[in-house]
């Protein structure tokens, strides 16, 4: 295959990888730098690509490798990512990704979010926070903030589910 295979390949499965990177590190900056990496390593393997086989599976794949790598060096810097919730993430894709575009399945999370879930989600996943300065800011408990995360991944999926299959609750 040629250089304008693999541009179009990967302009066409952009957006995919920009969501799932996006929602694993839930940093602009960090998804940016990770998409780099995974655009070279995409195209320095491009020749391994079986022309006609799953181009966002694979990528998929190479951009989890990559979070991974990212992960490590964050955690160098401090910055925590969980990578249980990175492969969640991932197993996610691989089931809904052919069957739901990535402007929807937003939406349907941006439904979902709502109250302190969302303050939360945020405070914990956007900027970093631990449960116990959450808590603080939400004159909670640090154990109230870990029971609220719990639950609200269960709800969380079961919302967005649901509205995506147009049967689901309405958080």
């Amino acid at each position: 295959m040629r250089e304008p295979d693999f541009v179009k390949l990967l302009m066409e499965h952009r957006a995919m990888l920009h969501s799932f990177v996006y929602a694993v590190t839930r940093n602009p900056h960090t998804t940016e730098d990770v998409l780099q990496e995974v655009s070279v390593v995409l195209w320095s393997k491009f020749a391994e690509y079986q022309e006609g086989s799953n181009f966002g599976a694979w990528a998929r794949s190479v951009a989890y490798r990559e979070i991974l790598a990212a992960r490590r060096s964050e955690m160098r810097a401090h910055r925590h990512f969980d990578e249980d919730c990175a492969h969640a993430i991932l197993a996610a894709y691989e089931r809904r990704s052919e069957q739901v575009d990535t402007t929807t399945h937003r939406e349907a999370l941006r439904q979902c979010l709502g109250g302190d879930l969302r303050k939360v989600i945020h405070w914990r996943y956007g900027l970093r926070l631990n449960s116990r300065e959450i808590a603080r800011r939400l004159a909670r408990t640090a154990q109230a903030i870990d029971a609220l995360i719990y639950r609200g991944k269960k709800l969380l999926s079961d919302c967005v589910r649901g509205r995506l299959e147009g049967t689901g609750p309405t958080a």
